[in-house]
């Protein structure tokens, strides 16, 4: 599974990848990622990344899990 290219759809739809991600950054609960379904996951901890809502080693932490499965 390509973390960059899985579309936030997807990954939410996925429980083990949803699991994977609210685990590392439970903060991302609170925003409505979901409303970003068409976009890719990689664009979108880009833009968390820059605005700091998650650091960025969990970041990388998130991705190589994901890219793991």
């Amino acid at each position: 599974m390509d973390f960059r290219t899985l579309t936030v759809k997807e990954a939410f739809d996925n429980p083990v990848v949803k699991k994977i991600i609210l685990d590392a950054a439970p903060s991302l609960a609170k925003y409505p990622i979901k409303l970003f379904n068409k976009k890719t996951c990689g664009e979108i901890f880009d833009l968390v990344v820059s605005k700091k809502l998650v650091p960025e080693d969990v970041a990388k932490k998130i991705e190589a899990a994901i890219n793991a499965l």
